[in-house]
């Protein structure tokens, strides 16, 4: 009996999932089953069923483009606060695949990645970015999720720097005072 479309739509619909919540454990045994696993295993069947001749390659090919265009969509289109598209880690091509072979993966989608992102990515009028501007750290962060850690971290870095200096030398506060503004300084320049 021929399928549906709907396992194009199911690729899809777990690409985006994945994006929402991919760390949910779906299964506690060995081997934990967590969300981010299920656009892969979804395709590793379709695979196996196209290779035993079970499907027809039309099952694959269709699965594959619900995955492909659900991966782009929300990479590149979807629309955000911080702008367009996702371009976090946790959706980035080798994060579909097992942490042992991403860093394949990487090696072989960087070029093509590069490509789309060239393609789809224009800097603002006047051809400068935010990391070309003068007195910016070279690091753009567009996403508030990654705002928010990076907060969280120069604060960490902030106390942790002040419980050293008051252990190191309790008695000349002012010196330390002056090197820890000065290292907090380089430390927002490097976050």
């Amino acid at each position: 009996a021929p399928f549906s479309g709907s396992h194009a739509l199911s690729a899809g619909l777990l690409v985006g999932i994945k994006q929402l919540i991919p760390d949910h454990v779906i299964f506690t045994q060995f081997p934990a089953l967590r969300v981010r696993h299920l656009p892969l295993c979804l395709f590793g069947w379709c695979t196996l069923l196209t290779v035993l001749r079970v499907c027809s390659a039309r099952y694959f090919t269709v699965t594959a483009a619900g995955f492909a265009a659900s991966w782009v969509y929300l990479r590149y289109f979807q629309a955000r606060e911080s702008g367009r598209g996702d371009l976090s880690d946790a959706l980035s091509l080798a994060s579909f695949f097992p942490e042992s072979a991403q860093p394949q993966v990487l090696q072989y989608s960087t070029a093509m990645i590069n490509v789309v992102d060239g393609m789809m990515r224009k800097g603002p009028p006047g051809g400068q970015t935010d990391s070309q501007q003068p007195g910016s750290a070279g690091i753009v962060v567009d996403d508030p999720v990654a705002e928010r850690r990076k907060h969280l971290a120069l604060q960490a870095l902030n106390e942790r720097l002040q419980r050293t200096t008051i252990e190191s030398n309790p008695l000349s506060t002012s010196s330390t005072a002056a090197e820890g503004d000065q290292i907090e300084k380089s430390a927002e320049e490097i976050v």
